[in-house]
């Protein structure tokens, strides 16, 4: 296994997020990395001049990421990580954030997902990544897909993303579900951080459809595939199984 991550942003319609991703990856990580970015059939602006991978269909968020993975594998690279991107998010401060992960998950082999902390507590994200304050790596529960490092040997043993969570509801959930399943850990770290803008593109009316809608078909999406793997309790067994009091 090499040290080498890849990250993988899926862009639909929103080339400017996604070239700002880059050129904060360009002028600030020099830890080594491959950068693939999915188009997802972008078809209101040009997609962003840095792409790899273009797709003849919007295949949605979970499709466009596991089209970046597969991409990865072309590469034939032995990865230690792949960092899964999305276009709402913006790092801070000035730091290299893949070194500061990736020498994490060396110099800790049980650990299989790390993120930076979240800064921006006015949007809608899970509390148990919002910044506290450390400036340390903390442990918890549960990560969201933002611009999340996973461990690539245990990531891919699991199967990587179930392709039916098509819009990417519960793809975050079931993977931490999985880590802390085999006895694996998983961490925020506060020394690094990155904002998320909310609903961003469906502002800018670039979705082709609204937030609501979207969220509406996630919603239905998640619960038809969860309940027929998980029960119909599957958020409370999600969010609630295999964790330790202190990780909250």
């Amino acid at each position: 296994m090499s040290d080498r991550v890849a990250i993988i942003v899926t862009n639909y319609n929103m080339p400017e997020a996604t070239d700002k991703i880059w050129d904060y990856v360009q002028e600030y990580v020099d830890y080594p990395h491959d950068f693939i970015i999915v188009d997802n059939a972008s078809d209101l602006v040009a997609p962003s001049e840095h792409t790899s991978l273009f797709l003849d269909e919007n295949i949605q968020t979970c499709g466009g990421w596991l089209a970046g993975l597969e991409y990865a594998d072309t590469l034939e690279e032995d990865y230690l990580a792949y960092v899964i991107v999305g276009t709402s998010i913006e790092l801070i401060p000035d730091h290299d954030h893949i070194r500061v992960m990736a020498e994490f998950l060396l110099g800790d082999d049980n650990a299989v997902g790390i993120a930076p902390a979240i800064v921006d507590s006015s949007v809608p994200c899970w509390f148990q990544i919002l910044d506290r304050g450390s400036g340390k790596p903390r442990r918890t529960w549960g990560l969201d897909h933002l611009f999340t490092m996973w461990r690539a040997d245990w990531f891919n043993s699991v199967g990587r993303f179930d392709p039916e969570l098509v819009y990417a509801w519960g793809l975050a959930e079931e993977t931490c579900w999985q880590a802390r399943r085999d006895g694996r850990s998983l961490w925020v770290h506060e020394g690094i951080k990155k904002k998320k803008h909310h609903d961003i593109g469906y502002k800018m009316n670039r979705m082709n459809m609204t937030g609501e809608d979207r969220g509406r078909l996630a919603m239905l999406n998640v619960c038809e595939v969860m309940p027929k793997k998980y029960g119909e309790s599957w958020m409370k067994r999600l969010s609630e199984e295999f964790v330790d009091a202190s990780w909250r």
